[in-house]
This record gives structure tokens, sequence and C-alpha cells, in this order.
């Protein structure tokens, strides 16, 4: 086919049709949902490296948006020099996809690196930390700034294409926002649970490609053509593309103006991720905190922030003075939101108890669905106000032409686009930092859900301008500052108080136990039912978890986010007998290692016995403190010199700890709990018979309740295929017992052993209190090999 002949006053300009900017469009979607599944698939993959410790996990987030914030800077330098923004992101898209492929191989890597950091420098508590940072920055660090680079590169599209810019990048925004909605419901619902992590990964980088492919493909037919004067043209375009790139702070427009703006989207990225790890940590203890819950909290957050960038997207026509306005309305609203969203709180768990009896829910569908109904209600509209924070800010930046608001565009806008979208993400950054080893820990939720409203009503003071008309501006600005002083002190005066009493009796984990009746005998509600009986005795937000003990009914126990972990009545024969199955069957009394201290039950029993050390890894020290509470039971544990406490990730100090053991005794949280089903993995198991000496014993807790058939075979399998010899044991017999324990080894588990170890005294009083008197009752227990 001969090649077109262009008149001798033509000349090619890249341009793009409505119908490519919506296909482009609809690739950002995508793209959206796949930077979210590679979120979360990269930040479970680096928590079987680093483990699941805040510290860990805070790591891994602040390199991957670290990168995010890169990414956006260096290509808000660049982005309106490039000639054709379309292909350079289906070849960023192309990058992403094939660089996810890789991204296995390079954890096992730093998997080495950082077992050998530690087994060679022993860093202390920072440098540990910073070498989990360092490692997670050299994996993430180009994907994620290639992700962060999108925005900027399509904002410079939409500059030769758009006629109303501003509304045109809002609503890019949203697109992407969508994308990240859909990508989190299908990882968290569909492709992990059903695919697994390796099948996820191919997925979500052959969208990446497919991506790429079609980018490409809009972009090769998308070359217009432009009837214009040559050397003017010419002439203007060079002018266009070569001139250096003016910075913020020479803009004819006022100075103040473009650094509010970056203000607005520094504190809005803060203010959002930390009311999304308030919402998940509070949420956690009403809805529970499975991984399902997890990927409603974040998908409802994140529909509520695609909802608000909608709404903005709406705007046609707005000057800088009716943006600022309106940013001044939406903070008010949403620290009045935040504010409700307290009382809400403390609602919320009789709700959903009321709700569920009401409309007798029993289905998994059903239960999902009141999941959802309860943290919308919790969500959605604050989480509306504060998704228009954000894309006000890119509309802004839309009208930006040497500071004039105009339907125009400039390389400066393509400048704060990326500017701002860095600034967001560097805010999120801090925003998780703080929240996550500052505000919660050291003060409350409410304490940090006040600090987030307080930011708001501080930005809305500085959004503020008085009218056009205002004779004396200087004393509006005062009333107006005077105004959000005593807004700010009165709120603090009346903010409303969590009902702790309800919020630790986990209301969707005790619904979901009398549905399955996995709790054992409870009293009648008329039996002593006086208010000595139903007692919270503790309520701490630790860096990981909230850990509160209630007594009821004369049963005192231990809940983990809300989640009733063990008690000082039924769950005694489990937590007594996981100690002592290693000392029955341990090939001697040497080294041992417990992970999970809880109420501290398991660690004394192991306790009670010529055992020589006792190394205890325990992953919340909240957790640790709840054990006063069980002394009664527990044997004091604390006090005995023998016992080492290590607050750390379990699978993490197996991993750079060389030291062997003579037994194991793991008994973690429920396997479906995020972060804690790492402790029920293949992996997990191999590094724990890599600790054993060849002839010890691992004591694995397994429970039967509320995990599918496919679950339990699953775990089964895996504990099996690790350890060639399997002991099975069923907690109160092999027919009515609740819990499971394995005992595995590399060779034969010895239960001839039984009656020899059950004659020291000190065992055999243990053994008593929960009705195991002689070997025989030992064996009543014993399911298969």
């Amino acid at each position: 086919m001969a090649a077109a002949v262009f008149p001798a006053n033509f000349i090619l300009i890249q341009t793009y049709s409505r119908r490519t900017l919506k296909l482009i469009a609809i690739c950002f979607l995508l793209s959206g949902a796949t930077g979210l599944i590679y979120e979360v698939l990269w930040a479970r993959m680096l928590g079987l490296v680093f483990g699941a410790t805040t510290v860990a996990i805070s790591a891994v987030l602040a390199a991957f948006m670290g990168g995010l914030a890169l990414g956006s800077a260096l290509a808000a330098r660049f982005a309106a020099r490039i000639k054709r923004p379309v292909r350079v992101y289906a070849f960023i898209e192309i990058a992403v996809g094939l660089y996810a492929l890789a991204v296995p191989v390079l954890f096992r890597g730093i998997d080495l690196v950082y077992a050998q950091v530690w087994q060679r420098f022993h860093p202390g508590f920072y440098g540990f930390t910073l070498s989990r940072f360092l490692l997670a920055s050299a994996v993430l660090l180009i994907p994620t700034a290639l992700m962060g680079a999108t925005l900027p590169v399509l904002v410079a599209t939409l500059q030769r294409s758009s006629q109303n810019i501003a509304s045109a990048i809002a609503k890019l925004y949203t697109w992407n926002l969508t994308g990240a909605i859909l990508g989190v419901i299908a990882a968290g619902f569909f492709l992990l649970p059903q695919f697994g992590v390796r099948s996820t990964i191919w997925i979500a980088a052959a969208t990446n490609l497919a991506i790429g492919l079609a980018a490409f493909l809009l972009d090769s037919k998308s070359v217009g053509t432009e009837e214009a004067d040559p050397a003017t043209t010419h002439e203007h375009l060079d002018e266009e593309i070569n001139r250096p790139l003016p910075q913020v702070g020479v803009l004819t427009f006022a100075d103040g103006q473009a650094k509010f703006w970056l203000f607005c989207a520094f504190t809005s990225g803060l203010v959002t991720i930390s009311m999304q790890i308030v919402w998940s940590r509070v949420l956690s203890m009403i809805i529970g905190s499975s991984t399902y819950a997890f990927s409603i909290v974040l998908a409802l957050f994140l529909v509520g922030l695609a909802l608000g960038a909608y709404l903005v997207s709406l705007i046609k026509h707005a000057d800088a003075w009716w943006l600022r306005r309106a940013v001044l309305l939406i903070e008010i609203l949403t620290a009045f939101t935040l504010f409700l969203s307290l009382k809400i709180t403390s609602a919320t768990p009789d709700f959903l108890i009321a709700i569920g009896f009401r409309m007798g829910i029993d289905s998994w569908v059903g239960l999902l669905a009141l999941q959802i109904a309860v943290a919308a209600t919790l969500i959605l509209l604050p989480a509306i106000l504060m998704g228009m924070i954000m894309p006000l800010v890119l509309t802004w930046t839309g009208r930006m032409l040497n500071g004039e608001a105009t339907s125009g565009f400039s390389l400066t806008s393509v400048k704060l686009v990326g500017k701002s979208y860095a600034l967001n993400t560097i805010g999120a950054i801090a925003g998780s930092i703080v929240t996550a080893f500052l505000l919660i820990p050291e003060t409350t939720t409410r304490f940090t859900i006040f600090c987030a409203a307080a930011l708001c009503l501080i930005v809305g003071f500085i959004a503020y301008q008085p009218g056009r008309a205002t004779s004396d501006r200087a004393l509006a600005k005062s009333l107006a500052l005077g105004a959000t002083v005593t807004l700010v002190l009165a709120m603090f005066a009346i903010w409303p108080r969590l009902n702790l009493n309800a919020l630790s009796t986990g209301a969707y984990d005790s619904y979901v136990r009398v549905l399955a009746r996995s709790r054992g005998a409870i009293p009648n509600e008329d039996q002593n039912n006086g208010s000595g009986n139903h007692q919270l005795l503790m309520y701490e937000e630790g860096r990981t978890a909230t850990v509160s003990v209630r007594r009821d009914w004369g049963i005192t126990s231990v809940a983990i986010n809300g989640r009733t972990n063990a008690s000082d009545a039924d769950d005694m024969p489990t937590q007594v007998m996981l100690g002592q199955a290693g000392v029955l069957t341990a090939p001697r009394f040497g080294h041992a290692l417990i992970v999970g201290f809880a109420t501290g039950v398991t660690a004394g029993s192991v306790l009670q016995s010529p055992i020589e050390s006792v190394d205890c890894v325990e992953i919340e020290p909240a957790a640790v403190a709840s054990s006063r509470f069980f002394e009664h039971v527990n044997n004091r544990p604390l006090n005995d010199p023998r016992l080492h406490l290590i607050i750390d990730d379990a699978r993490t100090y197996l991993r750079v700890n060389p030291v062997t053991y003579d037994m194991i005794v793991s008994e973690p949280s429920h396997p479906w709990v995020p972060g804690v089903a790492n402790l029920f993995t293949r992996e997990f198991f191999t590094l724990g018979r890599q600790r054993l000496q060849d002839d010890g014993v691992f004591v694995q807790w397994l429970q039967i309740y509320q995990l599918s058939t496919e679950s339990l075979r699953s775990v089964l399998a895996t504990f099996h295929e690790t350890f060639p010899y399997v002991a099975v044991f069923r907690v109160a017999g092999a027919a009515k017992g609740k819990d499971l324990i394995l005992i595995g080894s590399g060779s034969r588990v010895r239960l001839d052993r039984l009656a020899e170890r059950m004659n020291d005294a000190r065992t055999k009083a243990d053994l008593d209190r929960v009705e195991i008197r002689s070997s025989v009752d030992v064996q009543a227990w014993f399911v298969c090999d």
C-alpha cells in the first residue's frame, strides 16, 4: 500500500479521538485493577519473607507507595514533553507485566539475603527494619515507579485531545479507582481462593500485557493531521516541547494557591489512609478479621473514594475560588461524619446481632451481605467525602495556565498533576506509619479519629477565602481562625467515647458461633446474669491487633480482634495438651520453642516438666499482657527463668534464627485470619522441620469448627507432606472434640514413652486438671498416624 502523501502545509501531530480516549480510560481501569491485585499479592508474598508484624507490613507498604510517589514525580518532569504518550503508556504496562512475572524469583532471592543479614550482622530493631525496607524497595521500586508514572503520562494524552481538561482528569482518576475496587474484589473473593498466588500472578501479568498491546494499537491508529503554517507550527511546538518546565514557585498566579492545593493532596492521602487503618481495626472487632472481612472493608472504602471522585468529575465549570469553597464545605462535612462514625460504631455490634436474628441469616451469602451492610453503614459516607478532595486538586491543576483558570492546558499543569499525585502518596505513607506505630498503640482509635477530624477542619480553614465583596479580608480570615480553634476545642470536649464493652463481644464472631454451636455450653441468660458476671477486664489496642479480656458467666476469655482465642473453661484441655503433647513425645528435655503466648497456659504446661529452656515467640505484646488474667490456670510462666519471650513474627524468627529444638509447639490463631495463615503453609512447616533436631517433634493445633472440609484436608495434607511421620489426636476424644493436635516428626512418633513421662509429678499434676490421669486417657484421644 502506498504511503500517504500530505500537502506541504500539513504536519503530523499526535491527536486522540473521543472514542480512543474512552478506550484508554478502560485500559486505565484495568490497570487500576492489576495494581491492587499486585499490592495484595506482593504484600502476602513478602509477608512470608518479613513476617506479619506491623513493622514488616509498614516497610512493604512504604516501599510500594514510595515507588508510586517516585514514579509520579519523575513522570511529572517529562510527561508533557512526550510526543506519543499513549505509546509510552503501552510500554509501561508491558514492562509492569513482564516484571511481575519475575517478582517471585526476586522474592526468593531477598529471602536468602534477609536471613544472611540477620545471621551475620545481628542488626538491632531499627537496623532490621531498615533492611526490610531496603530489600522490599530493591524489588518493588521498578514496577511501582512505572505504575506511578501512568497518571501523568495519560494526563499528557488528555492535554492534546480534551476540551474540558479539568473534568477529564477527574474522570480518569475515577476510572482508575473503579478498577482498584474490581481488583480488590477479584483478588480477595475469586482469584486467590480459586487459583492461588502463582496463577493469580500470571493472570494479572497477562492483563497488563493485554493492556499494553491494546494501548499500542490505539496509538498506532491515532495519528491525525492538522492544517497549519509549517514554520509557525513547528516553531510553536519546539517552544512548547523544548522549553524548561516552569516551577510551581514561579507561577504568575498567587504562589499560595499552588502550595495550598499541594497541601490538600498531602493531607488527603494522610487522612484517607489513616482512616482506612482505623476502620479496618475497628471493624475487625465487629465483622471479624477474616480475609473476606478485610477485603470488604478495603473494597467499600475504595467504592466511597470512587463515588466521591465521580461526583467531582461532573463539575464542568468552576473557578479557583469556587473550588476552595468546595474544599471548605467537604472538610467540615468530613469532620462531622467522623464524629458521627464513633456514635455509629458503638451501636453497630447490637445492630448486627439484632438484624442477623431478625432476618434469620444463616447462609454464607447472607452472612457476607450482613458484613457488607454493617461496614457500609460506617465507612461509605465519610469515604465519599474524602474521595472528593484529590479529584478537586486534579480539577484545579487541569484549569491552570500561567495561574489562570481556563479551558486550555500547560506543561505546568502536567507537572502539577504529577506532583499532586506524588504528595498524595507520600501523605498516605506518613498516615500509615503515624497511625500504625504512634496514634493507635500509644493513644487510642478514638483519639486517632479526632486527630483526623481536627486536620480536616484545619484544611477547611486554610481553604477559606473571604467573599469577593468583603471589605476587610484580614478581619474575616482572623474570625475564621478563631472559629476553627473554638470548633476544634469544642469537638475535643464532646468527642464521643467508644463503647468498648460492646466492641469486645465480637458481634459477628458471637453470632456465627451461636449458629455453629461451637462455643460450648453457655448458661441461660437468667442464670447469674448480674452485672458482675459480665465484665470487660482489659481492652488494649496494640500495634498488630486489639486484645480484650472478658469475664462472662464466670468464664474468663481472651479475644484477638474480637475473635475469642482461648478461655479458662472449655479451651483448657486443648491448651494443656498442646504443651504436654510435646513433653510426652519429645526425644529429650532440651530446648523447646512455642509459637504464640496468649493466655500462657500452653507455655506454663510445657514448663511443668524437666525441660531445660523454652523460647516463646509472640507477635503482639498486648497478648502477653492479657496473660495476667489467667494466672489462676497458667502456672505463671513469665516468672519461670527457663522461659525466654521473643516479640516477633514466628516465621521470621525461624527463618533467620539457626537454633535447633527438640520440640516446637505451634498454637497461632485461626488459619483464615490474614497474616496467621502464613503459619499453616508448607513454607512454615518446612522451616519448623529445619529447626528441629532429626528426631524432634513439631506439635500443631488445628481447629475443626468454622473450617471447610477442603481447607482442613489441605492443611492435613500439607503437614503430612512435610513430616513423614504424623500422629493425630482429637481433643476430648476421637468422636466429639472440636480441636485437633498434630504431632509431626522426621522419625516415628514414640507413644511408648507416655507412661514413663507421666510419672513426673509436675507433668502428672498438670494433666490431672484436664482429667488425663494415665496413658490410656491420652490414647483415648488418638485418632490415627
